[in-house]
């Protein structure tokens, strides 16, 4: 059965919008972010977080990094016993400084191949789904 899924930016919505997160101690998480995410968990939408990510290819913060932040929001949210369901970030941006990066990519916000990526693994029902972020 298709569950509705609720997409999330990561920075500004999640967490403190504070630049490239370059450094684990730069991740804080937002007031009222813990019981929001459990709101989803209890009205039976997938919490999925979408995520642009192009400090990667502008070299200010290494690939290992970001998985290494992904990993502490989710230790963060689990020991409130909430969760998110999936995360997927894009770390490309067209002008990047690394060329492996450096890329017109579909899964670049406000492009939807992070949410065509989740759609992948999660049977999920696009029609009853939203998008929280802090821009438009």
């Amino acid at each position: 059965m298709s569950l509705p899924a609720v997409f999330l930016d990561r920075d500004g919505t999640i967490n403190e919008q504070m630049g490239y997160i370059n450094h684990p101690s730069r991740f804080i998480l937002l007031p009222n972010v813990v019981e929001a995410v459990g709101l989803l968990n209890q009205n039976q939408f997938l919490s999925i977080v979408i995520s642009n990510q192009s400090g990667v290819a502008r070299d200010y913060c290494p690939l290992e990094l970001v998985h290494e932040i992904n990993q502490m929001m989710e230790r963060q949210l689990n020991e409130k016993e909430v969760r998110v369901d999936g995360i997927f970030f894009c770390p490309h941006h067209p002008k990047a400084e690394l060329e492996s990066y450096r890329l017109e990519c579909n899964c670049r916000k406000p492009k939807t191949g992070l949410i065509d990526q989740a759609c992948q693994i999660f049977d999920i029902d696009l029609s009853r789904s939203f998008v929280v972020g802090d821009r438009s």
